[in-house]
């Protein structure tokens, strides 16, 4: 398979009601098998991602947001080494950072934020997460055109 141009990694808790529609984003644009695109669908972001970041044009990420904010966010990213991409748990920016450093290369990158409602385990996404899901595969879609 040739190095895609794009990365996308949905990622979240798939055990815990709305914290996975980064992840069920991810899965439906993998559904959709877009030429020169990789789709990531995971539970949390590792330092092992920085290999695949390294080797792509544009990198969008998909998370669940919690914050109570409740409309849909699209924040441009760059690295961030106040943020450890080496623990257990890395963010978006810890990740480019590592991927920076350790590859010399930095993709551009975008964060999809999902507003999210509830995290109860073993809930199925709420309404206001599908309809999420959904506006952020359109969102996908659209930054991906206007990468081209």
């Amino acid at each position: 398979m040739p190095i895609p141009h794009i990365i996308i990694i949905g990622y979240g808790s798939d055990l815990h009601g709305d914290d996975a529609a980064g992840r069920v984003a991810a899965e439906r644009l993998a559904a959709l098998e877009l030429p020169d695109v990789q789709v990531l669908s995971v539970h949390q972001l590792m330092p092992e991602h920085a290999a695949l970041l390294a080797q792509a044009r544009t990198a969008i990420f998909i998370d669940a947001d919690a914050s109570g904010c409740p409309i849909m966010r699209v924040t441009h990213l760059a690295p961030d080494a106040t943020r450890s991409a080496v623990w257990h748990i890395a963010s978006p920016e810890g990740l480019l950072s590592l991927t920076a450093a350790a590859y010399g290369h930095l993709p551009n990158s975008w964060l999809i934020h999902i507003p999210i409602l509830r995290c109860d385990l073993g809930a199925p996404l709420s309404p206001q997460a599908e309809a999420g899901v959904a506006e952020a595969v359109d969102i996908v879609r659209r930054l991906i055109a206007s990468d081209k």
